[in-house]
Protein backbone atom coordinates (compact mmCIF):
# COMPACT_ATOMS: atom_id res chain seq x y z
CA UNK A 1 0.00 0.00 0.00
CA UNK A 2 2.85 2.33 0.83
CA UNK A 3 4.44 1.70 -2.58
CA UNK A 4 1.26 2.74 -4.41
CA UNK A 5 0.97 5.99 -2.44
CA UNK A 6 4.65 6.80 -2.98
CA UNK A 7 4.33 6.07 -6.67
CA UNK A 8 1.19 8.21 -6.88
CA UNK A 9 2.90 11.09 -5.09
CA UNK A 10 5.99 10.86 -7.32
CA UNK A 11 3.81 10.66 -10.43
CA UNK A 12 1.78 13.67 -9.27
CA UNK A 13 4.94 15.66 -8.58
CA UNK A 14 6.42 14.77 -11.96
CA UNK A 15 3.18 15.79 -13.66
CA UNK A 16 3.08 19.06 -11.73
CA UNK A 17 6.72 19.88 -12.60
CA UNK A 18 6.20 18.98 -16.24
CA UNK A 19 3.22 21.37 -16.43
CA UNK A 20 5.06 24.26 -14.77
CA UNK A 21 6.95 25.37 -17.92
CA UNK A 22 3.68 25.31 -19.88
CA UNK A 23 1.96 27.38 -17.19
CA UNK A 24 4.89 29.82 -17.12
CA UNK A 25 4.81 30.02 -20.92
CA UNK A 26 1.05 30.65 -20.86
CA UNK A 27 1.61 33.44 -18.29
CA UNK A 28 4.28 34.98 -20.53
CA UNK A 29 1.79 34.93 -23.44
CA UNK A 30 -0.78 36.71 -21.25
CA UNK A 31 1.85 39.25 -20.12
CA UNK A 32 2.94 39.79 -23.73
CA UNK A 33 -0.63 40.64 -24.74
CA UNK A 34 -0.94 43.42 -22.18
CA UNK A 35 -0.78 46.85 -23.79
CA UNK A 36 2.48 48.75 -23.51
CA UNK A 37 0.41 51.95 -23.27
CA UNK A 38 -3.27 52.91 -23.29
CA UNK A 39 -4.24 56.42 -24.36
CA UNK A 40 -7.64 57.95 -23.55
CA UNK A 41 -8.26 60.97 -25.78
CA UNK A 42 -11.00 63.20 -27.13
CA UNK A 43 -11.26 64.68 -30.59
CA UNK A 44 -13.16 67.95 -30.92
CA UNK A 45 -14.55 69.23 -34.23
CA UNK A 46 -12.88 72.63 -33.90
CA UNK A 47 -10.64 72.15 -36.93
CA UNK A 48 -10.92 71.92 -40.67
CA UNK A 49 -13.41 69.65 -42.43
CA UNK A 50 -14.31 69.17 -46.08
CA UNK A 51 -16.79 66.88 -47.79
CA UNK A 52 -15.71 66.30 -51.38
CA UNK A 53 -18.68 65.23 -53.53
CA UNK A 54 -17.04 63.29 -56.38
CA UNK A 55 -20.01 61.36 -57.75
CA UNK A 56 -23.74 61.84 -57.87
CA UNK A 57 -25.02 64.70 -55.68
CA UNK A 58 -25.11 63.65 -52.01
CA UNK A 59 -23.19 60.77 -50.43
CA UNK A 60 -22.02 58.20 -53.00
CA UNK A 61 -19.11 55.84 -53.58
CA UNK A 62 -15.91 57.82 -54.15
CA UNK A 63 -16.87 60.83 -52.03
CA UNK A 64 -14.39 61.89 -49.37
CA UNK A 65 -14.52 63.35 -45.89
CA UNK A 66 -11.22 65.03 -45.04
CA UNK A 67 -10.61 66.63 -41.66
CA UNK A 68 -8.11 67.72 -39.04
CA UNK A 69 -9.09 68.37 -35.43
CA UNK A 70 -7.43 69.07 -32.09
CA UNK A 71 -6.95 66.17 -29.65
CA UNK A 72 -7.45 66.54 -25.88
CA UNK A 73 -6.57 64.36 -22.91
CA UNK A 74 -8.94 63.41 -20.07
CA UNK A 75 -7.97 66.64 -18.24
CA UNK A 76 -9.24 68.69 -21.21
CA UNK A 77 -5.68 69.73 -22.11
CA UNK A 78 -4.90 69.96 -25.80
CA UNK A 79 -2.23 67.34 -26.52
CA UNK A 80 -2.18 67.12 -30.31
CA UNK A 81 -4.01 67.01 -33.60
CA UNK A 82 -5.35 64.40 -35.97
CA UNK A 83 -5.77 64.32 -39.71
CA UNK A 84 -8.02 61.94 -41.63
CA UNK A 85 -9.02 61.06 -45.15
CA UNK A 86 -12.14 58.88 -45.31
CA UNK A 87 -13.37 57.52 -48.65
CA UNK A 88 -16.93 56.22 -49.09
CA UNK A 89 -16.53 52.65 -50.35
CA UNK A 90 -20.12 51.44 -50.00
CA UNK A 91 -23.63 52.77 -49.50
CA UNK A 92 -25.89 50.25 -47.77
CA UNK A 93 -29.54 51.36 -48.11
CA UNK A 94 -30.71 48.47 -45.88
CA UNK A 95 -29.09 50.15 -42.85
CA UNK A 96 -30.54 53.08 -40.86
CA UNK A 97 -29.38 56.47 -42.24
CA UNK A 98 -26.61 56.88 -39.63
CA UNK A 99 -25.03 53.56 -40.74
CA UNK A 100 -25.58 53.63 -44.51
CA UNK A 101 -22.15 54.98 -45.43
CA UNK A 102 -19.17 52.64 -45.11
CA UNK A 103 -15.89 54.52 -45.30
CA UNK A 104 -12.23 53.50 -45.49
CA UNK A 105 -10.27 55.87 -43.24
CA UNK A 106 -6.58 56.62 -42.96
CA UNK A 107 -5.86 58.67 -39.84
CA UNK A 108 -2.72 60.16 -38.28
CA UNK A 109 -2.65 61.30 -34.66
CA UNK A 110 0.11 63.78 -33.87
CA UNK A 111 1.13 63.89 -30.19
CA UNK A 112 4.07 65.63 -28.47
CA UNK A 113 6.24 62.49 -28.50
CA UNK A 114 5.42 61.17 -31.99
CA UNK A 115 2.68 60.17 -34.38
CA UNK A 116 0.39 57.14 -34.51
CA UNK A 117 -1.08 55.99 -37.82
CA UNK A 118 -4.45 54.25 -37.95
CA UNK A 119 -6.53 52.65 -40.69
CA UNK A 120 -9.78 50.75 -41.16
CA UNK A 121 -13.39 50.64 -42.24
CA UNK A 122 -15.94 52.71 -40.34
CA UNK A 123 -19.72 52.54 -40.26
CA UNK A 124 -21.88 54.39 -37.79
CA UNK A 125 -20.79 55.99 -34.52
CA UNK A 126 -18.63 53.25 -32.91
CA UNK A 127 -15.67 51.79 -34.77
CA UNK A 128 -12.45 49.86 -34.27
CA UNK A 129 -9.34 50.63 -36.30
CA UNK A 130 -5.90 49.03 -36.59
CA UNK A 131 -2.79 50.89 -35.50
CA UNK A 132 -0.52 50.55 -38.53
CA UNK A 133 2.59 52.19 -37.11
CA UNK A 134 4.08 55.27 -35.60
CA UNK A 135 7.01 57.62 -35.24
CA UNK A 136 9.08 58.88 -32.33
CA UNK A 137 8.05 57.24 -29.06
CA UNK A 138 5.47 55.23 -31.04
CA UNK A 139 7.93 53.70 -33.52
CA UNK A 140 7.43 49.96 -34.03
CA UNK A 141 4.03 49.87 -32.32
CA UNK A 142 0.92 47.96 -33.26
CA UNK A 143 -2.45 48.12 -31.64
CA UNK A 144 -6.09 48.92 -31.85
CA UNK A 145 -8.22 52.05 -31.60
CA UNK A 146 -11.83 52.34 -30.50
CA UNK A 147 -13.53 55.57 -31.56
CA UNK A 148 -17.00 56.48 -30.35
CA UNK A 149 -18.79 59.59 -31.55
CA UNK A 150 -20.25 61.49 -28.63
CA UNK A 151 -21.75 63.93 -31.15
CA UNK A 152 -20.96 63.06 -34.81
CA UNK A 153 -18.49 65.52 -36.39
CA UNK A 154 -18.38 67.46 -33.10
CA UNK A 155 -16.76 65.24 -30.44
CA UNK A 156 -15.42 61.69 -30.27
CA UNK A 157 -13.96 59.61 -27.46
CA UNK A 158 -10.87 57.68 -28.54
CA UNK A 159 -9.09 54.82 -26.76
CA UNK A 160 -5.80 53.56 -28.19
CA UNK A 161 -4.20 50.30 -27.04
CA UNK A 162 -0.54 50.14 -28.09
CA UNK A 163 1.64 47.01 -28.15
CA UNK A 164 5.39 46.63 -28.72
Amino acid sequence: MMKIRSSAIVASMLLAFSLMPAAASAQQDVDHKRPWQVLHLFERGEGDIAFIDNGAPGPSIGDRLVFSNPIFDTNNQRVGRDGADCLIVRIDPTEPPARQQIVQCTISVQLPDGQITVQGLAQGTENYFAVTGGTGNYGNVSGEVFARDITPLVEAEITIWLYR
